[in-house]
């Protein structure tokens, strides 16, 4: 019997003392409760970190997409030069000047001969009776065609021809020579106008006039 009482001391628990203290697989529960909720945080951190990540990265990567590069904003926004086109052109200083410009007609883009072989020194497209003007800076169509019209030179010309963006020539006749080129040919802007042509490199932007301004004048008169 007092052996049966040692053995029911020994199993039961003391006064004051909890039992899962004294157990034996306490402490592996708890160690094991606690790397159980370290692996947790740290697998929600880690989550969390990526999702910020990929949070952050998108509207970098959409913007690198979608945005338009300076270079090609430029390009879009600057368009090449046209034609100037006389008879829809705006006023031009005096009512009579703008009436001379008018009075023009675009012919096309023509060969200037000057230094042309088989050709005379100084033989250009434009020829009979000639004069020129040159406005470094500052030519336009309009300009060259009231000058070739009477408006600056005194003297109304069949034809007015634009050359190397600054040059304006002018003259009653029309070389043979002078073949008409492809319109690509006569691809620089005017000084005083970037967004129209003013001839090229020995190319000639050729208008003309059949009826001069100042014969349309006396004939309405």
């Amino acid at each position: 019997m007092a052996r049966l009482r040692r053995q029911d001391e020994l199993s039961a628990p003391s006064r004051g003392v909890r039992a899962d203290t004294t157990s034996p697989t306490a402490p592996v529960r708890q160690t094991t409760l606690a790397a159980l909720l370290l692996y947790a945080a740290g697998a929600s951190a880690s989550s969390g970190l990526a999702s910020t990540t990929v949070a952050l990265a998108r509207p970098a990567i959409s913007a690198a997409t979608t945005a338009p590069s300076a270079n090609s904003t430029a390009a879009a926004s600057k368009a090449p030069p046209t034609v100037y086109i006389p008879s829809s052109a705006a006023s031009t200083g005096t009512a009579a000047a703008t009436g001379i410009v008018r009075s023009y007609a675009y012919r096309g883009c023509f060969l200037e001969i000057n230094g042309l072989n088989g050709t005379a020194p100084g033989t250009r497209s434009l020829q009979g009776d000639t004069t020129d003007e040159v406005l470094p800076g500052d030519m336009t169509v309009a300009k060259c065609l009231a000058f070739c019209g009477g408006g600056g030179s005194g003297t109304a010309y069949t034809y007015a021809g634009l050359e190397y963006a600054r040059e304006c020539w002018c003259g009653q006749e029309l070389a043979s020579l002078a073949v008409q080129e492809l319109e690509s040919q006569c691809d620089l802007p005017c000084d005083g106008d970037s967004g129209t042509l003013c001839g090229g490199n020995l190319r000639l932007t050729v208008s003309w006039q059949k009826y001069p301004y100042q014969i349309q004048c006396q004939s309405a008169v």
